[in-house]
């Protein structure tokens, strides 16, 4: 299916791996021009030059920590002055906060609020006026399913996620006449590193002894009785991010392979 959205350019954050990895393969197979990030510098420069050869696409990168506003006014300017426009941006850069309500201490809410609601918040900022003003964007945000349906093992992230998904509500009212489109992608259990870093503290969560009795458990929690691929993700960022999906706004697709067992 052709996207549309051929000579675009696009911000991905969090694109050294993963979901943000994937997506940035799916756009630039689709022929967009790609600036993305993240704060590993050498997991960056090989996917970067992975995906060149792999799609022969544009596509840039620099390090940035999305808990300094100087990093991310650094990558808009960086996108701006390679290709002169953003016309995307995927905000995917960010951390997963665990535990119970024990467990949570100020310091680790607060990163994790720098991170993606103060993080994405700046880049979004920075980037709808440009994407107002030419009457064309798409902004699509990575939100946890806890900010929907609160988990007690999920308790940091699911406050964050519940700001985020207002947010993306909120600007996509606010944008909208604009033609510029505010949506959302809450992912379930995926496999990627993230899922990894996170293991002992589930497998304490579920009272199991291993990694794989863990990832087991946790498949069973959705209707599809496995754990997501990043690439299922990119797939559906980037047709939220295209001219077929030019009636979609203020939408938070579950992508959970049916986690979620909400109405919306």
């Amino acid at each position: 299916m052709d996207l549309g959205i051929e000579g675009r350019v696009a911000l991905v954050t969090g694109g050294g791996r993963g979901i943000g990895r994937e997506t940035a393969r799916e756009f630039l197979q689709a022929g967009v021009k790609v600036m993305t990030c993240a704060r590993t510098g050498e997991q960056l420069e090989r996917t970067c030059a992975e995906l060149r050869e792999l799609t022969g696409g544009e596509i840039q990168s620099r390090v940035v920590d999305m808990t300094k506003p100087a990093d991310i006014q650094a990558i808009i300017d960086a996108t701006l002055s390679t290709y002169g426009t953003i016309d995307i941006l995927v905000n995917n850069a960010g951390t997963m906060y665990p535990g119970r309500f024990a467990e949570l201490t100020d310091e680790g809410l607060q990163t994790q609020l720098d991170t993606k609601l103060f993080g994405w918040l700046r880049a979004i900022r920075a980037v709808s006026p440009i994407m107002r003003e030419k009457k064309w964007g798409r902004i699509v945000s990575l939100i946890g399913g806890a900010g929907k349906e609160p988990d007690p093992y999920m308790f940091g992230s699911a406050m964050t996620n519940s700001a985020l998904l207002n947010m993306t509500k909120s600007l996509s009212t606010e944008f909208g006449p604009d033609n510029v489109l505010v949506n959302a992608v809450c992912p379930g259990w995926v496999a990627t590193d993230l899922w990894r870093r996170h293991a002992e503290g589930l497998r304490r969560e579920l009272e199991v002894q291993t990694d794989e009795q863990a990832r087991e458990l946790a498949k069973k929690k959705n209707a599809l009785g496995r754990m997501g691929k990043p690439e299922e993700l990119a797939s559906a960022i980037a047709f939220l991010c295209s001219e077929r999906a030019s009636y979609i706004t203020g939408v938070s697709l579950n992508l959970d392979g049916g986690r979620l067992k909400g109405l919306w």
